[in-house]
């Protein structure tokens, strides 16, 4: 663990780096820093080890404040402690696919990326070696350099015939559940929300992964906003549970707090950009039980395979991509004696197209709210060209199929400082510094100029050490 000093002590001192937050977008920037920096990093909340997590059964969830005008509930998910969301995420680590960074040429719908899949690719591998991912069998849809760090995760048993008629389409997923490595392997039990073993990677049981010398951790402080002097940023204001605010300098400053507190911080600290805060966005998804004339389950893992036959090609002009995950357990098994294994337990995540009346505001005392209008046309007809197509990437008889659920939220806030070249459309560039200040890097899902279906933390994580590597 990182030596913790007080404000006083903060206050005392100039910083090479200084880091607003903890979680993965916070250390895997902090990895790629050069040697020899003293970097300070300041979190939020408090530091609660995982046996105390197990223990409480509970961490602290920030409420946030929203104005949801879209007739439907719509949940936002940021925990407050050391490590953030790692100590909640699912574990689930697909590479967004090479035509996500490439929409608008290629189907004439949202935002290009700045940057390429290729541009990302070593540090999509430096930090999959960092998380110790499971996986092998999609380097056909998502190319690689190198192997996975661990092989993957055994497949269900209708995976495994799914996969061997359909090996175009159907893999194992990868994930940062333990198959193989420092950690314990997965116990497959799906309750990975807070894994009882640790076997899922997460900031804390990956630490000494981000340790150096000359680093210092302050806790239960809040970055409230950066001062801009000359088009650099010199400090921090830092506020502490008892109200006192304290400027602390640094050379350079990254804020690493996710999407709605970084925008937050931005616009508290008056930099004005017309996309600040706006397209704000996650995805959209549903899941289904499929009944089926075959056993299922027994897999490796809670999240066992991908399916991406209805995630790229030329429908995405119309509708958004929809990557498939299949579970290795159903809330419900089939009813009929016999058959209770005969049943798919699948979840469709349609991307989205970030709009910008969903955006971050400040309330009159300073603090952030969502104005939330809804998801898009385009991630709906996503979801609903799934449906439509589902028989079309199962091998099997569709004998029932039953909408389980439509989620509240994917957890996974992204837009709000989109990455861009254009200083009037966009609030960092391809190396995450901000328009208005080139020692400013503002790291994390925020940066995303569009919405893919896979989950966005391996490639935040990415982003992250292109971010950090750029001070070398």
């Amino acid at each position: 663990m990182f030596e913790q000093v007080d404000l006083d002590e903060a206050a005392g001192r100039k910083w090479d780096v200084i880091v607003a937050g903890t979680s993965f977008a916070a250390m895997f920037f902090s990895k790629a820093l050069p040697a020899g920096l003293d970097v300070l990093f300041i979190e939020k909340g408090a530091i609660q080890p995982h046996q105390d997590q197990l223990a409480r059964g509970t961490r602290y969830i920030e409420e946030i404040d929203q104005e949801n005008t879209s007739g439907h509930k719509k949940g936002w998910v940021a925990h407050t402690l050391f490590g953030g969301n790692s100590n909640c995420w699912w574990g689930q680590t697909p590479r967004l696919h090479p035509n996500d960074f490439r929409l608008r040429s290629l189907y004439g719908i949202g935002e290009d990326w700045p940057l390429s899949y290729d541009d990302l690719e070593p540090h999509y591998l430096e930090a999959e070696q960092v998380m110790e991912i499971a996986g092998g069998g999609n380097e056909h849809v998502l190319p690689r350099s190198a192997p996975f760090p661990y092989p993957p995760h055994a497949l269900t048993l209708a995976e495994t015939e799914f996969a061997r008629a359909r090996p175009d389409i159907w893999f194992p997923a990868p994930a940062a559940r333990a198959n193989g490595g420092s950690r314990n392997t997965c116990c497959a039990n799906g309750v990975c929300d807070l894994c009882p073993i640790d076997a899922k990677f997460t900031i804390l049981n990956g630490l000494s992964a981000f340790e150096r010398p000359g680093a210092r951790l302050l806790t239960k402080a809040e970055v409230r906003s950066v001062r801009i002097e000359g088009n650099r940023a010199r400090g921090v204001a830092v506020r502490t549970g008892f109200g006192r605010t304290t400027e602390l300098r640094a050379e350079v400053i990254a804020l690493a707090t996710n999407a709605l507190f970084n925008a937050a911080i931005l616009l508290r600290s008056d930099l004005g950009n017309a996309a600040l805060g706006r397209y704000i966005n996650e995805q959209t998804a549903r899941e289904f039980f499929v009944d089926i004339p075959i056993e299922n389950y027994y897999g490796g893992t809670s999240v066992t395979a991908h399916c991406y036959g209805l995630y790229d090609g030329v429908h995405r002009r119309d509708n958004g991509a929809v990557l498939v995950e299949s579970y290795n357990s159903p809330p419900k098994l089939r009813p009929e004696p016999g058959k209770w294994t005969h049943r798919l337990h699948l979840k469709c995540i349609a991307e989205d197209l970030p709009l910008a009346e969903n955006r971050v505001i400040l309330t009159g005392a300073g603090e952030p709210r969502i104005l939330w209008t809804g998801h898009s046309e385009y991630g709906r007809k996503g979801l609903d060209f799934a449906l439509r197509n589902l028989a079309t990437i199962l091998p099997v008889e569709i004998e029932a199929l039953y909408h389980y659920r439509q989620g509240e939220t994917e957890a996974h806030i992204q837009g709000t400082h989109r990455m861009g070249t254009d200083p009037a459309t966009s609030v960092v560039d391809t190396r995450l510094r901000s328009h208005a200040a080139p020692n400013l890097f503002v790291l994390g899902a925020g940066a995303f100029p569009s919405c893919s279906p896979a989950n966005p933390t391996l490639t935040l994580a990415a982003l992250s050490l292109l971010a950090g590597g750029t001070l070398k």
